[in-house]
């Protein structure tokens, strides 16, 4: 019998990355997982490979009336939610100045109000199930401010402030809420056209970035973390005695 045996977890961004890592790992252990992303047919798809009780649902966490109707199918459907996972992301580098206006407003939407959309939206289904856990996916970043990602980096910082507040809203609700700050990560990839970054502007951050060290802080000695891995430090926040919190998690290479 699994850890998460009889549970609904739902994970945003659960069709590449970290986010199909953790709902591989969630779905090992026994969980009913909750699959959002924008992609369908990729979401279609992957589902098997998660388990039966895998439920893909077309999800853009931007878009609040797309989040609104994602939770009522999982409300008529489970009446309850054990965990929430807040993985879904953007981030495509370039300097300040050359930002445009859909880079800023698709970063802000995804990273920042995707989670705030989802929380609200969740809160009454992990009430109903009598407490669970919101787990929000920052990034190393917010520890040591990549230049040419000042989007994806603010709106980061702006979740782990957020997280301490609802945090206190929803305590004596038995939800707890947890920021893991993450490093980079290698497999579980494709499938998302987040990853589409101007070729000119991503040639001249990861020039950047590898000059000034910051690569080889994000992916460590070997290369970045397995999605697997992360899948694992998800599970075990999750299953930690009701009397335990952690607030932030580090979970980057070494």
């Amino acid at each position: 019998m699994g850890a998460l045996e009889g549970k609904v977890a739902v994970v945003t961004g659960a069709s590449s990355g970290s986010g199909l890592g953790v709902a591989r790992r969630f779905g090992e252990e026994g969980a009913s997982v909750v699959m959002l992303a924008r992609g369908g047919e990729r979401l279609e798809k992957l589902a098997p490979d998660i388990g039966a009780g895998a439920v893909p649902i077309v999800t853009d966490v931007g878009d609040p009336h797309s989040v609104t109707r994602a939770f009522d199918e999982i409300g008529e459907r489970f009446g309850r939610v054990d965990v929430l996972v807040n993985n879904a992301a953007v981030y495509r580098p370039c300097r300040v100045e050359l930002l445009s206006d859909l880079d800023i407003q698709q970063q802000i939407a995804t990273n920042f109000a995707g989670p705030v959309h989802t929380c609200r939206a969740a809160i009454p289904l992990l009430r109903a199930a009598g407490g669970g856990d919101i787990v929000n996916t920052s990034s190393e970043s917010t520890l040591h401010p990549f230049p040419m990602l000042s989007m994806y980096v603010a709106t980061k910082a702006a979740l782990e402030a957020f997280a301490l507040v609802l945090a206190q809203e929803v305590r004596d609700d038995d939800i707890r809420v947890t920021t893991v700050i993450q490093g980079g990560t290698n497999g579980a990839g494709g499938g998302s056209t987040d990853w589409e970054w101007d070729p000119e502007h991503g040639a001249a951050a990861i020039d950047l970035w590898t000059r000034t060290g910051l690569m080889s802080q994000a992916y460590g000695r070997n290369g970045g973390q397995e999605v697997a891995a992360v899948g694992d430090v998800h599970v075990f926040i999750v299953t930690r005695p009701r009397t335990q919190k952690m607030d932030t998690v580090y979970c980057r290479s070494f």
